[in-house]
Parts: structure tokens; C-alpha cells; sequence
């Protein structure tokens, strides 16, 4: 047999997804199952190997620590953004994207992010970054909402976007987070709606924090 022929051995070859993946997903779930469940404090490499069933030294031989393992975890729970639809309205376009928030905070997500920044993970440095790194890649898509209502004409010149994605989204993970009130379609409607009434009436236009690039977003 050739040396070439010996390089196809399936042993070494590695494939992707197969066990490996399963092995993976099993444990990204067990870990925020924990998180959420237990909290961040509790959480160990044995409970979470537990959960997934499987051995924990798989879990060590991939992960150096809980935080790694919870980290890498949240980040892959938080990849796939809220994309803003267009409506043809401001009015719509915002309530249509709160709606969006809503059914994602309403769900998993929602239990996961609360979870991650009302405890103690809110202080590992790998959260940290994938949280700045949630609103550094999401805010562009969101405020597109905002450039293109000022192509419709709806929205004023010089409206700083990211004001206004802040407007709209706050109450939303204040109720995630804080109050524990519903996340519901009432809400996004409610909340969608004022925004677009404060926008339009120029409530984010013209404020001297807009031309000064080092402000916190």
C-alpha cells in the first residue's frame, strides 16, 4: 500500500460534525442549562458534564476551565443577530423589529442573557467581550431602520441612530433583566410606536454627545 494511501486512514482523518459535534452541542447546552438553572456561581465542570452525559474529562480535554467553556458556549447561543425588516414605514419598521427583540428575549436567549448579566458571569472577561461584541455586530444591522426612514424622508437630519436603538430597546431588556414584566407583542407595539413619535418629532437630533466619536454607545 502507498504512503499516500495510508494518509486516508478515517482514524486520523478528522471529520466535521460526526460525534464530536454531538459531543459539543451536548455540552454548550448543559452549560447554560446550568447557568440559568443553577447559576454561575455552582457551576462546575463535573455538574456540567453531568448534564451533557458525558465523561468529564471530555469536557477538560476541551475546555480549560468553566469560563472558557461558558464563554465559547454564550457565543455560539448568540450568533445568529436580529435582521431589522423594512415595513415601508419608520413606525413599522421599528415596532417590527421590537417584535423581533421580544420573541428572542421571550425565549432561551432571553433567559440565557438575563442569567449572564444579573450574575456573577457578568464578570468574566470572556462575557464581557462577547457582550460588546453582541451590540458592536447587531447595532449596524438596527440602524439601518433609522437611515432609511431618512431616505423616506421620515426621519430628520442629523437623528443619531444609535440613540434611537437605545430608546427602543431598553425597556425590553429592563423587563428581561429587572422588572420580570412581560415580553410581549403589547410591548413592542407600545414601545415601537413612541420611538417613532419621539424620532419624528426630533427628540435625537442635534445633541452635542452626536459629534463626539468617543461617547459610550
Amino acid at each position: 500500500m502507498s504512503g499516500e494511501a495510508k494518509t486516508k486512514d478515517p482514524a486520523i482523518v478528522r471529520r466535521p460534525g460526526g460525534r464530536s459535534a454531538r459531543v459539543r452541542a451536548a455540552v454548550y447546552a448543559a452549560v447554560l442549562e446550568e447557568l440559568v438553572e443553577t447559576g454561575y456561581s455552582r457551576m462546575t465542570i463535573e455538574s456540567v458534564a453531568a448534564r451533557a452525559d458525558v465523561h468529564k474529562t471530555t469536557v477538560y480535554r476541551r475546555w480549560e476551565n468553566i469560563d472558557a467553556l461558558l464563554t465559547e458556549a454564550i457565543r455560539d447561543s448568540a450568533s445568529t443577530p436580529v435582521v431589522p425588516e423594512d415595513t415601508g414605514s419608520l413606525r413599522g419598521d421599528l415596532i417590527a423589529y421590537a417584535s423581533e427583540l421580544v420573541a428572542v428575549l421571550s425565549g432561551r436567549a432571553g433567559r440565557i442573557i438575563a442569567a449572564a448579566l444579573s450574575s456573577d458571569a457578568a464578570s468574566v472577561e470572556g462575557v464581557q467581550e462577547i457582550k460588546a461584541m453582541i451590540f458592536e455586530t447587531r447595532l449596524p444591522l438596527s440602524t439601518r431602520i433609522v437611515a432609511r426612514g431618512i431616505e423616506r424622508g421620515e426621519v430628520p437630519e442629523g437623528t443619531d441612530a444609535h440613540e434611537v436603538i437605545d430608546f427602543l430597546t431598553a425597556p425590553l431588556y429592563f423587563r428581561l433583566i429587572v422588572s420580570g414584566g412581560p415580553l410581549d407583542e403589547r410591548l413592542a407595539r407600545t414601545t415601537g410606536a413612541a420611538t417613532a413619535a419621539a424620532v419624528e418629532a426630533g427628540a435625537f437630533r442635534g445633541d452635542d454627545r452626536q459629534a463626539d466619536p468617543d461617547r459610550p454607545r
